[in-house]
């Protein structure tokens, strides 16, 4: 019997973004609800010629990207033959396999990506460079404070010369049927476990959930399903600051969040 029959698992992200997420799930044998928490707002065309006119004149050694949704929106904006061209001086970074698929699907070649998929991988892969004091790096990347912006603050402690362009900002995303059908199955305890994606997915979450009220609320959440699961540290500490028990999951990819999930299921179903 696959390991995830008969269990339901959400996951705070739309559905073309949770696509990767339902098929695993659907293939242990379980049922995927994508629930779409954050909207992306671009910054607009002016943040795309900043950003190419910086790397232009600055040359910068290395340009990161942190997440897809950061290639998607400047290759959107600013055009995939102008972009890939423009990215071929420096060496390119993804953070995460998603990213790095995002931006070889648009014609980029990635030269480094982290070990450990999140800005703090990401700062201790370039702690590992001996003339790091001396390199140029450029991130485009959502305002949001977060992640990033640790990135930001780490490679500056190394001695680095940082750029941070932003392109997007995310914002609270409406409350649909589909959201309203959700929080009916959370309440009724249908839902067996939840993946918390980012920390403003973590934010803006409670926010929907809070303002669909209910005879629970979601400060309550870990005690309506059997598992929560992060993707990553800030994520956590996301969780943790709102006194959510939850499990972060070692790998911080999607594929990570399901074997977390699907451990803890397997752990709570065996008891």
């Amino acid at each position: 019997m696959p390991s995830l029959e008969g269990k339901v698992l959400a996951i705070t992200r739309g559905k073309k973004e949770a696509a990767e997420f339902s098929r695993l799930v659907k293939k242990e044998g379980g049922k995927a609800i994508p629930v779409q928490a954050i909207e992306i707002v671009p910054e607009g065309r002016k943040a795309v010629a900043h950003f190419l006119k910086l790397l232009e004149e600055k040359q910068h050694d290395y340009c990161a990207f942190m997440s897809a949704q950061a290639v998607a929106v400047l290759f959107d904006l600013g055009g995939k033959g102008k972009v890939a061209s423009a990215l071929k001086s420096t060496k390119v970074i993804a953070v995460g396999p998603k990213t790095k698929k995002e931006l070889e699907r648009r014609g980029v070649r990635v030269g480094m990506m982290p070990d450990s998929f999140s800005s703090i991988g990401l700062a201790k892969m370039l702690s590992r460079d001996s003339e790091r004091g001396k390199k140029k790096i450029i991130i485009p990347r959502s305002a949001e404070a977060g992640s990033s912006n640790y990135a930001t603050k780490a490679l500056l402690d190394l001695g680095m010369s940082v750029d941070e362009v932003f392109m997007y900002t995310v914002r609270t995303a409406k409350i649909t049927l589909a959201w309203k059908r959700f929080h009916r199955m959370l309440l009724d305890k249908k839902i067996d476990a939840i993946v918390f994606t980012s920390a403003s997915n973590v934010r803006s979450f409670f926010e929907i959930v809070d303002a669909l009220g209910g005879s629970d609320d979601g400060r309550k959440i870990d005690r309506l399903v059997q598992a929560v699961v992060s993707i990553g540290p800030f994520t956590s500490a996301e969780l943790k600051r709102r006194k959510v028990r939850h499990y972060e999951a070692k790998d911080h990819t999607v594929e990570g969040t399901v074997q977390a999930a699907k451990k803890l299921l397997i752990a709570t179903t065996s008891r």
